[in-house]
């Protein structure tokens, strides 16, 4: 499959949704180039493989297929200096790296456009290039699952009381949406000289994803009533990948917070008791250090869910607006229209209908920073003339098409 054949892009991400992007630039025949940094890999190569030849993870095979890696440190002016050497020739920059690591890497927008003004700058976050959150970290079971209240739709669906998992994988999904964002800028550059800066999100697919749902909550609204339930006690013996910090917790009003602090940084522990108004957990001998909250995984659990139980949702989302690591609300889609990030990325925008109108959401993809207020669905048969006229046909032939019943 080499429909891309001569088209660089270079790759600077980590985890899965934009690593998977370049993925499918690379499937599609691209030379992707993934940079890693010495000492430290794409996290998604560890996640269950290592770094000996053919032994990276499953997951890493399958989303970063069809790349050529090479380890530099962008840390550093020499390794800076290389990269803006492979940059001077590429179609396309690729990143997941949120706005505060890029500028201190070098390699934000302008940083890249001085050495190639002609290059696509593809770059996808959580939760989109504007608002609080632009720079905060985002995954796909916070990001896109919950915040963006598939978690909640799917419970409604299947009359569940407690999130299910995840139903597939929102990385990858995002990822296929990013890849189409390129090829359209790629397309646009061709034909037009002009390169573009294209942003996505895996909240903003969660909203295009959920759109159906969006478009019923306004007009059949929800009325829910959320209920306490009571979870299985905690198996003392859990996947190597569990944490305390990566779990599901019901609030005061009976909402869920879902935690996924991947790799269980102390950093990140502390500034959570510290919102938590319990510092004095990041001392207790117990769970100083990811081993020892690992080994107590049973007993931070139950701690951290009666604190969870103690305010609601709302109340929450104050206390953990500014935390360190990654969580996010199981919301439904009328909150999901509400979100502050929903309305500064414009991820739903009104189109104006006779007789009134509807909120609907955009694609998923902002070219240098908009996604383009949607355009209304035609009636039937409403551009018949225009577009026959457009062909060549003339009132006449189209009256005679009309009387014999070919055109509406």
């Amino acid at each position: 499959m080499n429909i891309l054949q001569g088209f660089k892009v270079i790759d600077v991400t980590a985890w899965a949704f934009v690593p998977s992007a370049a993925g499918v630039l690379g499937h599609w025949g691209a030379d992707v180039i993934k940079v890693e940094s010495p000492g430290a890999p794409d996290p998604m190569r560890l996640l269950g493989g290592s770094l000996e030849p053919g032994r990276s993870a499953d997951t890493f095979k399958h989303y970063s297929r069809a790349k050529r890696s090479i380890v530099i440190n962008l840390a550093t002016p020499d390794g800076q200096a290389l990269l803006y050497r492979l940059v001077a020739d590429a179609d396309v920059f690729i990143t997941s790296y949120l706005a505060p690591t890029r500028r201190k890497l070098k390699i934000d927008i302008d940083d890249i456009r001085k050495v190639n003004p002609k290059i696509i700058y593809a770059k996808g976050s959580g939760y989109g290039p504007k608002g609080p959150d632009a720079d905060r970290p985002g995954y796909d079971a916070i990001a896109w699952w919950a915040r963006g209240s598939l978690a909640q739709s799917a419970m409604d669906g299947n009359g569940s009381e407690w999130p299910t998992g995840m139903v597939g994988h929102g990385d990858g999904m995002s990822g296929m949406v990013l890849a189409g964002g390129v090829c359209a800028a790629l397309l646009h550059r061709e034909r037009t000289g002009e390169a573009t800066v294209v942003d996505s999100s895996l909240m903003g697919t969660a909203v295009w994803f959920n759109g159906t749902e969006i478009l019923r909550s306004q007009v059949n609204p929800k009325q829910r009533v959320f209920r306490p339930v009571k979870r299985e006690p905690i198996p003392p013996s859990l996947s190597p990948l569990a944490a305390a910090t990566m779990f599901l917790y019901q609030t005061k009003d009976y909402r869920f917070i879902n935690l996924l602090f991947l790799g269980d940084d102390d950093r990140d522990f502390v500034d959570l008791c510290q919102r938590m108004e319990r510092p004095e957990l990041a001392t207790d001998p117990r769970f100083v250090g990811a081993k020892a909250r690992q080994a107590h995984v049973p007993e931070l659990t139950a701690i951290i869910e009666e604190i969870f139980a103690t305010k609601t949702l709302e109340e929450w989302k104050v206390a953990l607006a500014k935390a360190r690591g990654a969580w996010g609300p199981i919301q439904t889609v009328e909150e999901l229209a509400s979100d502050p990030q929903t309305i500064a990325n414009g991820f739903i925008r009104h189109v104006d209908y006779p007789g009134g109108g509807l909120n609907l959401p955009i694609p998923p993809i902002l070219f240098d920073g908009e996604g383009g207020d949607p355009p209304r669905a035609p009636d039937y048969g409403e551009h018949t003339e225009e577009i026959l006229g457009e062909i060549g046909c003339d009132p006449a032939e189209i009256e005679r098409y009309r009387g014999s019943g070919v055109v509406v």
